[in-house]
């Protein structure tokens, strides 16, 4: 099974920073047929129930997945025979860390081999068992943000069901088939939260000199609101910060509300505060994007 991209190459990449995982179309009709277990945080959490949900109400990858505490991996080995949802966490040689939501195949474990499980992530999953992952922010899931983790799980299964169909093969394919959907973003109503927008755009008019489409400006609950009634004819932005002082980076991508396909991706690096959200580049892309 290949994967996709190393972290460090993915934290200083421009355009790869929504989604990875394996380019192996065998990989992916495989694990279609194995049992899914979707491991929670220990305890009850935001994260937890509007996992749940999500999965609930989305997940057709596989059938009939099972809910288990994320602690339940520390005394079970992994089963080469599932394949499992879960948050994980990583840091690359230059201390950027960054947490995802994962599919990962399961793998007989040698004699002695622990997964490592820290504040509800794994931490040690071998790149190669990544299905597809995408990058989300932990902390915001607990506090009012957790509606996107169902826009989450349904773009983790664009991303395989694109593998599948055989139109990802490689990094270039993936980046030219998110790219073919920035011009759609137009055809729709672009929903962006004030706090997603760098304090170079302060409003809607500031958009409006370089986005001629539409475009609301709007409180983050409001935006969640369309999450959770996956709204047609909706495009939705969101950001993921990472890092701090000397190793902060901004992550900007926009989502089909409905159907949870990426429509749009870039990232770059946000120090003194700089660039900490969407800018104008980003309207100018989408603006000409044909």
């Amino acid at each position: 099974m290949k994967h996709f991209l190393p972290l460090a190459a993915f934290l200083s990449a421009a355009t790869l920073n929504a989604q990875y995982g394996t380019f192996d179309k065998a990989a992916v009709a495989k694990a279609k047929s194995t049992s899914t277990v979707v491991l929670r945080d220990a305890g009850d959490t935001p994260f937890n129930r509007e996992l749940m949900n999500a999965v609930k109400a989305d997940w057709r990858f596989t059938a009939n997945p099972d809910f288990v505490p994320i602690t339940d991996l520390v005394t079970a080995p992994m089963d080469p025979g599932k394949t499992y949802l879960v948050k994980l966490r990583k840091t690359d040689k230059e201390k950027h860390t960054a947490t995802f939501l994962a599919l990962v195949q399961g793998w007989k474990m040698k004699k002695g081999e622990m997964l490592n499980v820290e504040d509800n992530a794994v931490t040690n999953v071998p790149p190669a068992q990544e299905l597809a992952s995408i990058l989300i922010d932990a902390a915001l899931m607990d506090n009012g943000g957790g509606a996107m983790l169902g826009v989450y799980v349904k773009s983790l299964q664009d991303f395989l069901k694109q593998v599948e169909a055989g139109k990802i093969t490689d990094k270039t394919t993936a980046d030219r088939l998110y790219a073919s959907r920035n011009r759609l973003v137009k055809d729709m109503e672009l929903w962006v939260a004030k706090d997603q927008l760098d304090k170079s755009l302060p409003d809607v008019a500031a958009i409006k000199e370089t986005y001629t489409h539409d475009v609301k400006v709007m409180d983050y609950a409001q935006l969640m609101a369309a999450v959770r009634n996956s709204q047609p004819g909706v495009a939705l932005a969101d950001v993921v910060i990472t890092g701090d002082y000397k190793t902060k980076w901004c992550f900007r991508r926009v989502f089909n509300a409905s159907t949870g396909e990426l429509m749009y991706l870039r990232d770059e690096a946000a120090l003194f505060d700089k660039k900490m959200g969407f800018i104008a580049d980003d309207f100018r892309i989408l603006e000409q994007s044909r």
